[in-house]
């Protein structure tokens, strides 16, 4: 058995991966597994990568840039903190996911959820995310939900650069 483990920061990621993205990473895996790995001490998280390694099996890491300069500069705090991670398998979302989100949504989807809609993401944080979520949704869950129902890969590449970077290298 041949399993993709995608490790997340937290339950939005996790969403968001499992909403939009498992059945286009499905593809040469019996199995997508995902972890939150964000509230998990450095030494485990290196443990799980290791038998991941020793399993056979294939793993992703999904961070957000945050405050870092680059890529590179977030790669390598990331390389540092753990130990066995390789590089090549780093996913970096510019600038957090609820960017990737947003890069979704087509005009008409904008206008449905009641959301401005802007050509880029690549700017979008959790606080600006958390200031567009219209009155009539109970919880920006209820949103994130809605939004995945409506989300279209090829509207995302465009609107997103990181997101455009991963479906290159890892959808297509």
């Amino acid at each position: 058995m041949n399993r993709l483990y995608i490790f997340c920061e937290g339950p939005d990621d996790i969403r968001f991966f499992e909403g939009v993205l498992r059945e286009h990473l499905q593809e040469g895996y019996d199995d997508i597994r995902m972890i939150g790995y964000a509230g998990m001490k450095y030494i485990r998280v290196d443990g799980f990568i290791r038998g991941i390694g020793a399993m056979g099996d294939d793993y992703l890491l999904v961070a957000d840039i945050d405050h870092k300069r680059s890529v590179k500069a977030k790669k390598r705090v990331l390389m540092s903190r753990y130990r066995e991670l390789d590089e090549q398998k780093i996913i970096i979302v510019i600038k957090e996911i609820e960017g990737w989100y947003l890069a979704g949504l087509d005009k008409k989807a904008s206008s449905i959820l009641g959301i401005r809609y802007s050509s880029s993401t690549d700017r979008i944080t959790k606080e600006r995310f958390n200031q567009m979520i219209p009155e009539r949704y109970s919880s920006r869950i209820d949103l994130m939900i809605e939004i995945i129902r409506l989300y279209r890969i090829a509207v995302a590449v465009r609107r997103n650069r990181s997101f455009w970077f991963f479906h290159t290298y890892y959808l297509e």
